[in-house]
Parts: C-alpha cells; structure tokens; sequence
C-alpha cells in the first residue's frame, strides 16, 4: 500500500516538473518568436510615399511625397523637412526588435503600446498599402521607447523617442524657407539702403570709401538672407495686413537678373512674411524681424567717433614709445653726510 502511494507521489511529481518545464519553454518561445537581431519591421525607406502620425490627444500629422520633396498636406502643403522625416524612416527600418520584454495583451496597456492607450501611433505607406503600422510607448532608456507592431503582442524596445516623431506640422516644416544664399545675389534693397556685390565683396552704394562699415554691412546680410520660419498662417487671417501700409519690404537680385520681394507685416507677438517665390504665408520670430523694420542706412555707416579713432591713429601707425620716467632721488640727509664721531676721534 506505502509503495503504491510513493510511486503515485513520484508519476504526480514528474507531471508537475514537466508541466513546468512545458510551460517555462512556451513562454520563452512566445517572448521570442523572432531572434533578437532580426529586424523590427521590413520596408524600404525610399519607397515610402506618406507617412501619418497620431497621439490619443488628437493630434496628428500627415507627411506626403511629391517627387524627391516632403509636403504638409493639411497644412497649405507647405514644404517638409525632408531631411528630418527621411532620418526617422531610416531609423526604423534598420532597428533590431530585440528581446521582447512583454507578449501579453494587458502588458501593451502597461508599456502604453495599446491600441487605445499609446504615446504615438506610427504608420508608412507606400501608395495606399500600409507597410509599417506600429505603435511608440513610455520610454525604455536614453532615446529609446517600447513598441509594438499593430496586431502582435509582443513588446520591444527601439531606438527612437516620441521627440523624434512630433505630431504638430510647425515641428516637421523647412524652416529654411524664407532663407537666402548670398552667393547667389548680387544686389538687396531695403528702405534707403542698396547694397551691391563687387568680386566677393558687399558695397553700401553711393558710400565713399571708408564710409561704410564693412561688420555692419554683414550684420544686415545676415539678418536679410537668414530669416527662420516658425510656421504657416492661414491665408484668409494674413492676406488682409498686406493691405495695410506698413509692411517692411526688402528686393533680392539674383545673379542671373531674376527678384524676389520679401514683405512683413507685424501681428501680435509676431511677423507674417509673403515672399513673391511662395503662396504662403510664414510666420516669423519678432526678435528677427524687428531687427529689419528698423534697419536704415546710417546703421551701415561708420560712426563717428570710429573715424575719430581711425584719424587719431592711422592704420599702419606705430605706436609713438615714450621714456619711462625717472624717479626724482631723494636728497642724502645732511646728517646722513657727515662722518660719524667715535670717542678715539674726540
């Protein structure tokens, strides 16, 4: 009877250990479906022609392809930072899943990589056919977030931050928009100043020479052809300021004779600025722009008390040395003088 009840404890016990063992295998095999290197999700970046990312707030932002160019849709289909967008697309198509750290369906929610519960919501689509779907959650480390792929279980961890896949257009737009290449002009007007181009040289026109200032002179090229757009403002709200006479207008030439003007009307906090190479309008920072409204002519003069300096001492001019001056020595006192009487002398 003892040995029936011994060996029945013993066959119970192998079952419960290879249970175990059974489950402790499925569990491994279902964490790790795929190897840890093998790719988080396969698609070719350069085929890529939309890209749509969304956050449970309700924001989101759509990215299309025309040509070789990133537009915002949605927003007036201003120009991308394709540079930027194409940076994220490479980064996720060369990001290794690693070892999943979750495989359950209430795991998602915890990691916020649930359908419903998720920091980004991530889709890449070549035509209408979406060939990444994935969703970014708290973060994992140092630019690294947890994700999953819509329709799997399994949580990773990627490389990439919720930073680096913004939902408001104004993060992804060029912002170079507005900007100009000096070496492509050769002349800029502004108010009462006309600068011109000589060799790889900018000239104050109608300045003799020494009159204008050659640091100030750069300073207004910088702030003229290095305008950084902030965002685009909707045509219904701008058009209606540029009817208004107090814009701040400036020309470019370029070398080939063709112009562009530049206009910027103040509104709140900021400037709008329409250029005659773009139908939109872009916002401007007021510490950019406040700087051109006010910029005249006599700014790019030298002023006058440099040309005092300058006639004072010519370039070129050694320096005039001077004699150090002797120190007066002082008197020998008179009793310093006279010899010093010992008793033997008196």
């Amino acid at each position: 009877m003892l040995q029936r009840v011994i060996y029945a404890a013993a066959v119970l016990l192998a079952l419960q250990l290879g249970l175990a063992v059974f489950l402790q295998v499925r569990s491994s095999s279902e964490l790790n479906a795929a190897p840890p290197d093998a790719l988080f999700v396969s698609f070719d970046p350069a085929k890529i022609t939309a890209v749509q990312i969304s956050a449970t707030d309700g924001k989101k932002v759509t990215l299309t392809k025309s040509g070789k160019s990133w537009l915002l849709p949605e927003v007036f289909s201003a120009p991308a930072d394709g540079g930027q967008l194409e940076a994220l697309l490479r980064k996720v198509a060369e990001a290794k899943q690693g070892l999943a750290v979750a495989s359950t369906k209430g795991a998602a929610k915890r990691f916020k990589t649930a359908d419903k519960d998720f920091l980004r919501h991530i889709v890449f689509k070549e035509g209408d056919k979406a060939v990444a779907d994935f969703y970014l959650g708290n973060s994992a480390g140092l630019r690294q977030s947890y994700a999953r792929l819509a329709g799997k279980d399994e949580v990773v961890s990627l490389p990439i931050s919720d930073f680096e896949a913004e939902v408001e257009a104004d993060k992804w737009l060029n912002k170079g928009l507005a900007q100009l290449n000096q070496n492509d002009l050769k002349k800029v007007e502004l108010a009462d100043i006309v600068l011109t181009k000589k060799d790889k040289d900018w000239l104050l026109e109608g300045a003799a020479a020494g009159e204008a200032s050659k640091e100030e002179i750069n300073k207004a090229l910088e702030r003229i052809t290095g305008l950084a757009v902030q965002g685009v403002v909707d045509p219904a709200q701008a058009e209606p300021l540029f009817k208004q006479p107090s814009a701040t207008q400036f020309t470019a030439t370029r070398n080939d004779g063709s112009k562009l003007t530049y206009a910027l009307v103040k509104q709140a906090d900021h400037y709008v600025l329409k250029t005659s190479a773009s139908p939109l309008y872009l916002k401007i920072g007021s510490w950019q722009a406040d700087e051109l409204a006010k910029l005249k002519r006599a700014d790019l003069l030298v002023k006058k008390e440099e040309k005092q300096a300058a006639a004072n001492n010519p370039a070129g001019a050694a320096p005039v040395a001077t004699q150090p001056e002797q120190q007066a020595i002082p008197p020998v006192p008179q009793s310093a003088q006279e010899p010093v009487k010992t008793e033997a002398a008196q």
